[in-house]
């Protein structure tokens, strides 16, 4: 599936989405980091979705991965090179004392406190937070496809698909 947005800053972006498959090969299934709805299971939903006329809403949740928090045991490291180094001190003075020379240029090593888009983890730890807080609701997670959830309320079937 290929899914193509125009962002607020008029810049053509465009996403991939296959089947569900991890990023990584070696990577089980089971311990996929980036877990995606299986294409045949969001083709069923639809088709069903469609035949008892229910009602549909896609969303994005802005800044998606800055929700979950990076486990107190994991120790994440973010290094900034270059004029990165410096917006970071113009925006907190505090990192100035921090910032050292590698191969004479800036560098400023942070400890990361949530997860960042393009780290690997940072979609398992999007996931966790996401399918608990559901549970949490009262949703139930799937057997068969980990990225579906359903709730019965007020009578009628509610299911979340992501």
């Amino acid at each position: 599936m290929n899914l193509i947005k125009e962002k607020r800053n008029r810049i053509i972006k465009g996403h991939t989405c296959a089947d569900g498959s991890p990023q990584r090969g070696y990577i089980p299934l089971e311990e996929a980091p980036s877990a995606t709805i299986f294409l045949d299971v969001l083709l069923v939903s639809l088709v069903i979705d469609a035949l008892e006329g229910r009602d549909i809403a896609i969303f994005d949740v802005p800044g998606v991965y800055l929700w979950a928090d990076i486990p107190e045991e994991k120790e994440a490291i973010l290094k900034l090179k270059g004029n990165f180094v410096d917006i970071m001190c113009d925006v907190n003075p505090e990192h100035i004392p921090n910032v050292c020379y590698e191969n004479r240029k800036k560098v400023l090593y942070l400890q990361i406190l949530k997860a960042l888009y393009r780290c690997i983890e940072s979609a398992l730890l999007w996931y966790d937070l996401f399918a608990n807080t559901l549970k949490d609701m009262g949703f139930k997670v799937n057997p068969y496809d980990k990225c579906v959830a359903n709730k019965m309320i007020h009578g009628k079937q509610c299911t979340i698909c992501w």
